[in-house]
């Protein structure tokens, strides 16, 4: 599997945060839903850490993805969203 954020070819962190989310995915298939939040989480934290994962690629990615989630989903989206920006 490619590490997160990719290569410096890539246009970006929101390109590589859906390629994440699609590897993750398939690497987690069958695997508790709470594993799979983990693992995403952790990349995230890492393109956060290593500067290649700005706070407009997550505020980008969490607005494409907020029409497909209930308000529960929303919510713990947002909160995610919000500590990730912290760092």
């Amino acid at each position: 599997m490619n590490d997160f954020m990719g290569n410096a070819n890539d246009k970006g962190g929101e390109k590589n945060l859906f390629n994440l989310v699609g590897a993750l995915a398939s690497k987690y298939d069958g695997k508790n839903q709470n594993e799979l939040l983990i693992a995403i989480y952790q990349e995230a934290k890492k393109g956060k850490k290593n500067g290649t994962l700005t706070n407009a690629d997550l505020d980008n990615f969490a607005g494409l993805i907020q029409p497909f989630l209930d308000a529960k989903q929303k919510n713990m989206l947002n909160k995610v969203v919000s500590e990730l920006k912290k760092i």
